[in-house]
């Protein structure tokens, strides 16, 4: 059987799936009780390492700001259906407050398997790196095994102050992925918190940072000392207006379109773009993929750009809990059939296939677009589309590909609804052939 053990940064996990850091929610002012219980009940899942909620440097969570959030899914027509999540909040609302997130460690310690890690997800005071340093070293302190340096939260700037605040650099609390876009900013964050904590220190990016600004960002944060970085936080977008009420808000009991997060499966290009890129020009450092991860062979895919653990967040929220028994059956099952005995020969197994476009031999002249009367029901979406190489005719109804015109460059099989193209190695009868043969 597949051993499905990995080491990450210095620590073996029994596995290398486990869970995200996600909000406070159940219980209000009252504790974290609940919270604690539920990621003790993904340990019993089989995960190799759990978050903490992100812990800020408030003792006690406000009164004035109870726990709460607003979820909406995007659905269209067919083929895309559903699409993704957005959610609204405040950060102050569902951030985890000190002395509960600490209580919260010690608990896990308490309880947990050696081979399940603790991974303290901490978000700071502003970019104040004495702040930060200290805040980090409380979860040291309380038992952490690992520091997540939640850089990257889009709550804050979703807020009215964010554009000031990160214009300016003058971040008083929680900055998130204000701090995470501003490398100036972020890297003596980092160097403080590595050189007050003894145990690993990693930082979780924004997808706020696009390429190729995130290899710069990568070598800084590897060279202020830090052992790993996760990536993808959420993106920020705004919700879509109710084009039937005036461009009023579609969420419920709102009428407003608030600055908001995206999670689903759309951030998972996003993850893959950090992940890829990272793992080819900056592979000194290790990474933990967080994005968009809905599908137990999402996990592979992560891993062979380079992720070392893969962490369920957009998963959790799409399919609940059973994602992680599900991707762990799957993992062992496809190990053992493709033949792989440890999970350190995936890793990075695809890395060395990631190219400059300018580097791809396309080999246009040797592949073509066919057609399967049996499964095609002429609806027209690959023949009424931006490629003349397909007609629909009459008598009979019918696909027709000229393959005078066809490169086969995919669109159509892309696009069929009913799996009815296919793309086969055919010598093409115009590309590649001289004019003078």
């Amino acid at each position: 059987m597949a051993d499905l053990s990995v080491a990450f940064v210095g620590k073996k996990l029994r596995s290398p799936i486990g869970v995200a850091s996600h909000a406070v929610l159940n219980e209000g002012l009252s504790g974290t009780e609940k919270e604690t219980e539920q990621l003790k009940a993904y340990s019993d899942l089989g995960v190799g390492f759990v978050h903490t909620p992100f812990i800020c440097p408030e003792e006690e969570h406000p009164k004035d700001a109870p726990p709460g959030w607003k979820f909406q899914g995007i659905r269209s027509r067919e083929p895309f259906m559903m699409e993704g999540l957005l959610v609204a909040t405040e950060a102050r609302r569902i951030m985890c407050r000190l002395n509960a997130g600490l209580n919260m460690i010690e608990n896990l310690k308490e309880n947990l398997p050696d081979d399940v890690a603790v991974i303290a997800n901490m978000i700071g005071p502003g970019a104040d790196p004495d702040g930060w340093a200290e805040h980090c070293k409380s979860a040291e302190e309380a038992g952490a095994d690992i520091i997540e340096m939640n850089v990257s939260c889009p709550l804050p700037a979703s807020e009215a102050k964010a554009v000031q605040e990160y214009s300016t650099g003058e971040m008083s609390e929680a900055a998130g992925s204000l701090l995470g876009d501003s490398l100036q900013l972020l890297l003596p964050v980092v160097k403080a918190v590595v050189e007050e904590c003894s145990i690993p220190v990693g930082v979780k990016l924004t997808p706020e940072t696009g390429f190729p600004r995130i290899i710069g960002f990568a070598e800084g944060i590897r060279n202020a000392g830090a052992k790993f970085i996760s990536g993808i936080n959420a993106p920020i977008t705004v919700s879509p207006p109710d084009i039937y009420k005036n461009g009023q808000g579609k969420w419920p009991g709102m009428t407003t379109n608030p600055i908001c997060a995206a999670l689903g499966p759309w951030d998972r290009f996003l993850l893959y773009r950090n992940l890829g890129t990272i793992s080819l020009f900056v592979p000194e450092i290790e990474l933990a993929g967080i994005g968009g991860l809905v599908e137990p062979e999402h996990v592979v895919e992560a891993m062979m750009l380079g992720a070392r653990v893969c962490e369920f967040s957009s998963g959790i929220l799409w399919k609940g809990t059973d994602i992680i028994k599900e991707s762990l059956e799957f993992l062992e099952t496809y190990m053992d059939r493709q033949g792989y005995n440890s999970i350190e020969e995936i890793i990075g197994k695809g890395v060395k296939y990631i190219v400059p476009v300018e580097q791809v031999d396309w080999r246009q002249e040797d592949f073509i677009a066919t057609v399967d009367d049996r499964l095609c029901t002429r609806c027209g979406r690959c023949a009424n589309n931006i490629c003349k190489a397909r007609t629909l005719e009459e008598n009979p109804l019918r696909i027709v590909i000229d393959s005078r015109y066809c490169i086969g460059c995919g669109l159509c099989q892309a696009i069929c609804p009913e799996h009815a193209v296919s793309i086969v190695e055919q010598k093409h009868p115009v590309i590649g052939i001289s004019v003078d043969e």
